[in-house]
């Protein structure tokens, strides 16, 4: 029986746990995820945006080198013109062309050059490659006003509406070759070898101060033949001509001589352009030869070499070289 009762007994009922309740899974907020993500991507294209622009003025620093003490007169900057483009060609549009042997030329001078300018900018020489220069001009500008800048003087010459130094107009216009034409104001009153000491002066200081730049100096050309004004006249202009001339190919300038068109040594009438006035300036005519000259189509006349004297004596008599004879035995 004890065993029977063994075997029958249930175990006793254990007590239930209660049932886990399922946790609530939460809803992704999109609308915060989306600003999140938004302000995540804006901050890191600033910060590209930041490290780029960042980047050419590094470039630019670096490149860029530091300028010199200036030591100079005030007339003259430390800062030279950029160096001769030796390439020989522009690119236009993707095209390449031949480069004009006049682009970065500047004309500087008084009255005369003017002439020049209105020619190759308003009349026929505008065809020609020398309107790819830059003229600059004034009407009474001289040599003694071009050494008195040296000096630290006021500038003379006007570019760009302000009035700037010879100096500051070769800068501005990042000029690498240089037609210096005065002379013409500076004849007035004044003596030739004053005259030539103030442009050599100046040119010197040119020289020194720009010395990868080409310098040229243009003569002046003459006058009417009957005309002498204050000094200033055919000959005065024929002797400073020759000065300079010597003193160009002395020191290594450019002489451009466009007097020797005129063998004369004087200025003929068809080619003046105010024959009631200072009787100087070159009309079209006149300035359709100059052009052409620089342009290396019209080469002056050689000036003739004069023929030696005979001195030859008389061998038809028996007297001296004058013909005379005394006599004999």
């Amino acid at each position: 029986m004890a065993n029977r009762n063994r075997r029958g007994a249930r175990p006793a009922p254990q007590p239930q746990r209660p049932a886990r309740r399922p946790k609530k899974r939460k809803k992704i907020n999109w609308f915060r995820v989306a600003v999140i993500t938004l302000g995540l991507t804006v901050a890191v294209l600033i910060t590209l945006g930041i490290l780029n622009a960042a980047k050419p003025a590094v470039s630019a620093e670096s490149e860029t080198p530091a300028p010199e003490a200036q030591t100079d007169p005030e007339f003259f900057s430390t800062v030279k013109p950029a160096p001769a483009d030796t390439s020989g060609s522009d690119t236009i549009d993707g095209v390449t062309v031949p480069k004009s042997v006049f682009d970065g030329a500047l004309f500087v001078g008084d009255s005369l050059t003017e002439q020049l300018a209105d020619y190759v900018e308003q009349g026929a020489g505008a065809s020609t490659i020398l309107s790819d220069a830059v003229f600059l001009t004034a009407d009474s500008y001289s040599w003694a006003d071009a050494a008195n800048e040296i000096g630290g003087g006021e500038g003379t010459l006007t570019l760009e509406e302000q009035t700037v130094t010879l100096s500051t107009a070769i800068l501005k216009t990042g000029a690498r070759k240089l037609y210096i034409q005065l002379g013409k104001e500076d004849l007035i009153y004044n003596e030739v070898s004053t005259v030539t000491e103030n442009a050599k002066q100046v040119l010197s200081a040119l020289k020194l101060s720009y010395p990868s730049m080409e310098i040229t100096v243009q003569a002046v050309t003459p006058m009417l033949e009957w005309i002498d004004y204050m000094g200033l006249s055919s000959g005065t202009i024929a002797e400073y001509n020759a000065a300079m001339k010597s003193y160009c190919a002395a020191e290594g300038f450019g002489f451009a001589d466009i007097a020797a068109f005129f063998p004369e040594g004087y200025l003929p009438a068809e080619y003046c352009a105010d024959p009631g006035q200072l009787c100087i300036h070159l009309n079209d005519a006149g300035c359709a030869i100059w052009t052409s000259y620089l342009l290396g189509e019209l080469q002056p006349e050689p000036t003739p070499t004069p023929e030696p004297e005979d001195n030859t004596p008389d061998d038809t008599g028996d007297g001296d070289a004058d013909g005379t004879d005394y006599g004999g035995e």
